[in-house]
């Protein structure tokens, strides 16, 4: 949601001397090669030197209206944390981060678990909901090496999360998510091939209770676009997720300053939804699979850098109803399996980036279209929008001591189409609302506009040195209603 003011690394750096090592990780230029890093054996060569920053930051957004429901109108979230590259040897690195952060989100409602992005649309909701806290611990580390035409590493990450809430509904939920990737690479001709593999196993516990003697509310099991499983809502309020997942990327990137990028990464996961009450009953199961394609040309040429990336994606989300049959004690057998919701997401467009001295610029344009299916009682929800986006980056060593990085970025997404389809007829007052407003926003168009900047003050006499950077957001539909953001933090770098 913010855009954030320090941006990824590039495998090449084109800068003078006593600049090279803030550039190598700052500039704009890395978003030509920043999704190759997601192998870690490319790490190699990711930053020329050492590095390491501890700090702590915070996280602010508000939206005068909730732009979706379960979201609420925002949160506020502190946190700090420390990340690390280490050069052990001139082919060999270590690189690691941590974080805790905890803070809340306000005014939830048809959303009473954590990872709701991931776990759409099988989640447990109710029509009240509230605020929520939430604490989250974050660990990542990884190791490459190259040897000769070789490169080879691996990165393991852990995520733990709870989210609850203090007063009825009092939902919590408890995240416990695995990550492991391996790649390799080899240098052929004028470029380097690279492919990897993740695993991912993922646990998540949730459960809503009541301590009102005179609140009788139940806790409704959600099956996509305003539906719910019937037969098992109501007094089921404690349910678990099962999942697992894996991903295969392959990359070309030039060893050189110029050459063709091309990366193609496949994943597939799926989260069982279980009913804890009857002997881990499964309800649902989520399949979601992801392609991404990002191919284009970069070069530098005389303190020139141009570049130009088409992408695609698509992400497609189906999910299956377990029908059970009569209970055997506390035993419900699974009789089939019916298929009922879709989503259908694309994204295209193509990235052109220039840059020159101290400034750099990019552009962005494409295409972004939703569709989402239930297949009985039929129910749709579709748009399609068109976007635009510019971005630009000033940075430069002001002084021996002193290097600042200012970012601004504004763009425009333009509703092209819209439609819903619900059997308004058969629905409750309530859940139409929660339709409607959803879909008020989800056909709007939106404009955005972020700034950021950052400073790092490091005398040459001092072994550590300081940074502060901070950055603002602002989104504005044609609802009427607008989203504001900041994101500050500060630290140590050595």
């Amino acid at each position: 949601m913010f855009f954030v003011v320090s941006c990824m690394v590039m495998l090449q750096v084109v800068a003078s001397e006593r600049d090279s090592a803030y550039v190598d990780r700052y500039s704009l230029w890395r978003g030509t090669t920043d999704v190759a890093l997601g192998n870690p054996a490319f790490m190699t060569r990711a930053y020329m030197k050492s590095d390491t920053q501890l700090g702590v930051r915070c996280d602010y957004r508000h939206q005068s209206d909730a732009f979706r429901l379960e979201d609420g109108t925002g949160m506020v979230l502190p946190g700090i944390f420390a990340n690390t590259y280490i050069r052990l040897t001139k082919s060999s690195v270590v690189w690691g981060e941590a974080s805790y952060s905890n803070g809340k989100h306000w005014d939830r409602v048809y959303n009473s678990v954590a990872d709701f992005d991931l776990l759409y649309p099988y989640v447990i909701a109710d029509s009240v909901g509230g605020d929520t806290h939430r604490e989250r611990y974050f660990f990542s580390g990884g190791y490459a090496a190259e040897r000769g035409r070789w490169q080879m590493g691996g990165v393991l990450k852990l995520r733990a999360e709870q989210e609850y809430r203090t007063y009825d509904p009092r939902m919590r939920s408890v995240v416990y998510d695995v990550s492991l990737t391996a790649g390799a690479a080899v240098a052929v001709g004028g470029y380097r091939l690279g492919l990897s593999a993740e695993g991912n196993i993922y646990r998540q516990t949730a459960d809503v209770d009541f301590y009102s003697e005179m609140n009788g509310m139940g806790e409704l099991q959600m099956t996509g676009l305003g539906t719910d499983y019937v037969r098992f809502s109501g007094s089921n309020r404690d349910i678990f997720y099962k999942g697992k997942g894996g991903t295969l990327a392959f990359d070309v990137l030039p060893s050189g300053d110029k050459g063709w990028l091309l990366h193609l990464r496949h994943g597939i996961n799926e989260y069982v939804r279980l009913l804890d009450e009857y002997n881990s009953m499964p309800l649902t199961t989520l399949y979601r699979q992801r392609s991404a394609l990002t191919a284009g040309w970069k070069g530098v040429s005389r303190g020139t850098e141009r570049a130009l990336l088409v992408h695609a994606v698509y992400d497609r989300r189906a999910g299956d109803e377990h029908v059970a049959g009569t209970a055997s004690g506390q035993e419900y057998p699974v009789l089939t399996d019916l298929t009922m919701y879709h989503e259908h997401r694309i994204d295209v467009g193509a990235t052109a980036f220039y840059g020159r001295g101290d400034w750099h610029l990019a552009l962005k344009a494409g295409y972004l279209s939703k569709r989402e299916r239930y297949e009985y009682m039929e129910r749709r929800m579709d748009y399609g929008r068109l976007y635009g986006e510019v971005t630009a980056q000033w940075l430069k060593r002001v002084r021996k001591d002193l290097c600042l990085n200012v970012c601004g970025k504004g763009g425009y997404q333009g509703k092209i189409s819209d439609r819903i389809v619900m059997p308004y007829a058969n629905m409750t007052s309530g859940r139409r609302d929660y339709i409607n407003h959803n879909y008020r926003y989800q056909r709007a168009s939106y404009a955005h506009v972020d700034v950021g900047i950052r400073a790092d003050f490091r005398p040459a006499k001092w072994r550590v040195g300081l940074f502060g950077q901070v950055a603002t957001a602002w989104k504005f539909c044609t609802e009427g209603e607008h989203e504001a953001g900041v994101r500050a933090a500060v630290g140590v770098v050595f």
